[in-house]
């Protein structure tokens, strides 16, 4: 089967708009439906049900050095999947976010209560320094640094490390968008023709030019294909433990 690459999707979705192939569409047009298939394409991998399948993960290593606690990821992550490894340690637990390791390095140290007794208490903690030693928890922040010209992923881990680790994840990513004529878009058995090309038709549909008299039926094929593809979130049906069961009696 001949491959199926970012010009074959343009030239047969310019077909919408009256043409023959893309280059015959003025460049604003071929603009716009480059748009709309990497919409489409960014949609099979982040799908608005939020169901991410799991070809859409990539695994990643990132390396910590002593004193080193955080780490960037790829601007391409939008969030980290399952359990994270501490390679040849174990599972790290999840933290909900710097605030947690604030709360985890304080130590409470007295109350206040006004001598008259109507005031109110209030706590008092102390701030240590943090922890140095194996990490145990882990948190992603993506909050702006201050000087950052994108969204960027950071991992950090906590106790801070007394010497260099180890990590590798899994992570939910946007794939690279296609630009080329030559890309070729990474959809799972190649039904490239089933799932990312009828839901960029559906996005076709909002183009003030296309005039067609079908757009039920395509917007029909694209929740079809939609539904496609969330039958293609996992590889693995069964995932039942044949062997782990509690026997009778226990």
């Amino acid at each position: 089967m001949a491959a199926i690459t970012y010009l074959s999707l343009k030239d047969q979705l310019s077909s919408m708009l009256g043409a023959d192939s893309v280059a015959d569409l003025p460049p604003v047009d071929q603009d716009r439906i480059g748009i709309c298939i990497n919409q489409a394409y960014r949609e099979c991998y982040t799908p608005i049900d939020g169901k991410r399948p799991m070809w859409a993960e990539k695994k990643f290593n990132l390396n910590f050095a002593a004193d080193q606690a955080g780490a960037e990821l790829s601007h391409e992550i939008t969030s980290v999947d399952k359990i994270p490894e501490l390679v040849g340690e174990g599972p790290l637990s999840p933290m909900t976010g710097p605030e947690a390791e604030i709360k985890a390095r304080s130590l409470f140290s007295w109350d206040f209560r006004s001598p008259s007794g109507r005031g109110l208490n209030f706590p008092h903690f102390k701030d240590n320094e943090p922890e140095k030693g194996r990490p145990v928890w882990y948190y992603v922040d993506n909050r702006n640094s201050g000087s950052d010209s994108k969204v960027i992923p950071r991992f950090y881990l906590y106790p801070v490390p007394d010497k260099a680790y180890s990590v590798e994840l899994y992570a939910n990513v946007v794939p690279a968008e296609l630009s080329l004529d030559t890309d070729e878009p990474r959809i799972p058995s190649d039904l490239v023709w089933d799932i990312l090309y009828p839901m960029a038709q559906g996005k076709i549909l909002s183009d003030p030019r296309y005039n067609g008299d079908n757009k039920e039926f395509i917007a029909r094929m694209a929740d079809e294909a939609r539904k496609r593809l969330r039958q293609m979130v996992s590889p693995q049906k069964h995932k039942g433990s044949l062997r782990l069961g509690k026997r009778p009696g226990w």
